[in-house]
């Protein structure tokens, strides 16, 4: 793959991520609110996934990440703009995005990692309540279905190469519901 990325292939993988955000099972069977904070949760955690990837080894050295990352928050201040906020106000809520965007990322990180070293999903499970559900009470089966599918999904893509996830888009696991 060269070294340089096509733009168009940024924007597919990033397509892909609110596409698959945006899939109604996750909000009426996995009792998900459908507000603007949780439809940017949810395309986080699939940002995770993706960003996942490139944690270790040659993947590293990819720009797919950074350009990833660059295209994503145009596009939410983009949105932002589209929604009348002036550039104080979309300064400010873009700089809360990015927090945002970090604090969950790495939260997300640390979750699976337990999980993965320890075989405990307790803590992506509690990251899933804090961000997916705001810390309400939510039945166990959409938070295990959260973990199970992060779980799943970060297997999927991990077990391919570079080149059979771009040519894919970074393309998720078919939910089975």
């Amino acid at each position: 793959m060269p070294n340089s990325i096509n733009k168009l292939i940024i924007e597919n993988i990033y397509t892909n991520i609110v596409q698959t955000s945006r899939n109604k099972i996750f909000f009426l069977d996995f009792k998900v609110n459908d507000t603007v904070e949780s439809r940017f949760d949810i395309i986080i955690l699939h940002s995770f996934i993706v960003f996942y990837f490139f944690i270790d080894g040659e993947r590293k050295k990819s720009e797919l990440p950074q350009l990833l990352f660059d295209h994503m928050f145009a596009d939410f201040d983009s949105n932002l703009r589209e929604m009348g906020f002036g550039d104080i106000a979309v300064n400010k809520r873009m700089k809360q995005f990015i927090n945002a965007f970090y604090g969950r990322i790495s939260n997300y990180s640390k979750g699976l990692t337990q999980f993965k070293k320890l075989n405990d999903d307790k803590m992506l499970k509690g990251t899933i309540i804090k961000n997916i559900y705001k810390d309400n009470n939510v039945e166990i089966e959409s938070i295990n279905f959260w973990s199970e599918y992060i779980i799943s999904n970060v297997d999927y893509i991990n077990n391919r190469s570079l080149e059979q996830n771009i040519d894919n888009f970074f393309g998720f696991k078919q939910l089975n519901v």
